[in-house]
């Protein structure tokens, strides 16, 4: 699917106008809200597709940052779109994973009808999730070579001025990266609503019926999708409910305060207990 060559398909006229993509900051509830959306069948659900992946990876490796600017690389985004999504005729739900943040600036320049959103959950109950589901999977070390060179250069530069050698310290910078990009980008747009794990929790059927609203899904079947809340939407991976829930780690405070003031730095802002990111942009709030 992926290829570094343009075939021209990139200048197809095509909008995203049938396609609603949600970017979340992982860990946060956005599998379980794919599970509901999946429930009412009115989208062809693509879960974490990797060609996208493979397109951040390239992107990514290039000495050019990718920004909003950056048109060499519209072909090669917009192509990979338009092959994951073939059918005008019908609707498409896109669940990223959270690094592909990254193609945030180039998503709307060549798809300006794609419905975009942002699921997000506050930073203590993000990092303890994560602690929990991967911090045995491997080294920091190998955490650092994979994912610290794909961040905008002045972050990977707060990294290595601020290096802590703890998973819970990689992995925030990691989050903070995917609050960063998602605020930058929406000093000017308001077209990207975020909707937080808190809300949904908090009021579930208001908060799916204002994100049906939003990708155009129609109220009847706000009912039924809240069904898949009844299920752990992780149930048959390596991240259930069951075999994290057992693992009882939790992130420290000082990784918190670490990652507050780094946090504070790039312009994100934390408060309370659980770290709740306060400056996002264009809540959903029940």
């Amino acid at each position: 699917v992926v290829s570094t060559q343009s075939t021209g398909s990139g200048k197809m006229e095509r909008d995203g106008s049938n396609v609603s993509i949600l970017h979340s900051v992982g860990r946060c509830g956005s599998t379980l809200l794919t599970s509901m959306v999946s429930k009412t069948r009115q989208c062809r659900v693509l879960s974490e597709p990797k060609a996208l992946m493979d397109v951040v990876n390239i992107l990514t490796g290039k000495e050019r940052a990718i920004t909003r600017d950056a048109v060499e690389y519209y072909d090669l985004v917009k192509e990979t779109f338009i092959l994951l999504t073939l059918d005008q005729n019908r609707k498409y739900f896109i669940k990223t994973h959270s690094q592909i943040i990254y193609l945030l600036p180039i998503v709307h320049q060549v798809l300006p009808g794609m419905k975009e959103s942002y699921m997000h959950r506050a930073m203590r109950p993000t990092m303890t999730s994560m602690l929990r589901a991967f911090s045995g999977m491997g080294p920091v070390w190998l955490m650092e070579k994979m994912f610290i060179p794909q961040m905008p250069k002045n972050l990977q530069k707060l990294w290595v001025e601020n290096r802590v050698k703890e998973f819970s310290h990689a992995t925030i910078m990691m989050t903070l990266a995917n609050f960063y990009l998602y605020l930058n980008e929406t000093k000017d747009r308001n077209d990207i609503k975020s909707f937080s794990y808190e809300s949904l929790l908090a009021d579930r059927t208001s908060f799916c019926r204002s994100f049906f609203q939003e990708i155009g899904i129609d109220m009847e079947h706000v009912e039924l999708a809240l069904s898949a809340m009844n299920k752990d939407s992780q149930k048959n991976s390596v991240i259930s409910k069951d075999k994290t829930g057992a693992n009882k780690i939790e992130v420290s405070d000082e990784a918190l305060e670490w990652g507050k003031r780094l946090g504070l730095e790039l312009g994100i802002e934390m408060e309370g207990q659980d770290y709740r990111i306060s400056n996002i942009q264009h809540a959903w709030d029940s």
